[in-house]
């Protein structure tokens, strides 16, 4: 068994204000900053042989700092929302009423105007996932939340479509067991770094786990 680290980047200005940021490349907030040297001190005792990461600075940044050997995938980046990325839900709800609740009854198969179905996000982040994954060392993924939960969810053997049922905060760390064969153990889920104990019994999904 190989032991598998999902940890959610930091938080954002755009996140903290209820837009979907999705590729537009904007840093981790001065809150998040703040709080990075202690997650990095916590992560860097868990002492990683590898980090993989997505290209956007919100990830990549601190993957970079870790000082791990690192590699970064494209396919790992978050969801493509097209012109309704850094606009808030409210405001985009009230301006394009058709479109959002289009989006919000199907979030699975429905793309944002210009952007990306959740269901191509999962596709991407699979591919890559299992692209890179070597099961003989243990592997650090830092990177956002729509292509952790895919990761996730597939590893736990759920339909992708409860992907979008799981709970992740930032800087929100998921450990996993995984075998050669790619079956997976939870050890823990969402350790909100830094300050909060693990919960193994932490739920995974919304409607529960």
């Amino acid at each position: 068994m190989t032991r598998l680290m999902l940890l959610r980047h930091g938080p954002t200005t755009a996140s903290q204000g209820g837009a979907p940021l999705g590729r537009l490349d904007l840093p981790v907030s001065p809150e998040g900053e703040a709080r990075w040297p202690e997650v990095k001190r916590h992560l860097q005792a868990l002492n990683p042989e590898r980090v993989l990461c997505s290209p956007l600075q919100r990830s990549r940044r601190h993957a970079e700092d870790l000082g791990f050997p690192l590699t970064v995938l494209e396919d790992l980046s978050e969801q493509a929302f097209g012109t309704w990325e850094g606009r808030p839900w409210d405001e985009l709800c009230a301006a394009e009423p058709t479109a959002t609740t289009a989006f919000f009854e199907a979030p699975f198969e429905s793309p944002a105007p210009n952007g990306e179905s959740f269901d191509a996000v999962t596709r991407r982040a699979l591919r890559a996932f299992e692209g890179a994954w070597d099961p003989a060392r243990t592997t650090l993924v830092l990177a956002h939340a729509g292509p952790l939960r895919a990761i996730l969810t597939h590893l736990l053997g759920e339909p992708r479509e409860r992907a979008l049922e799981v709970v992740w905060q930032p800087f929100g760390l998921t450990c996993l067991e995984v075998d050669e064969e790619g079956r997976a153990g939870l050890c823990w889920h969402n350790h909100v770094l830094p300050g909060m104990p693990c919960d193994p019994e932490s739920p995974v999904f919304r409607s529960g786990f």
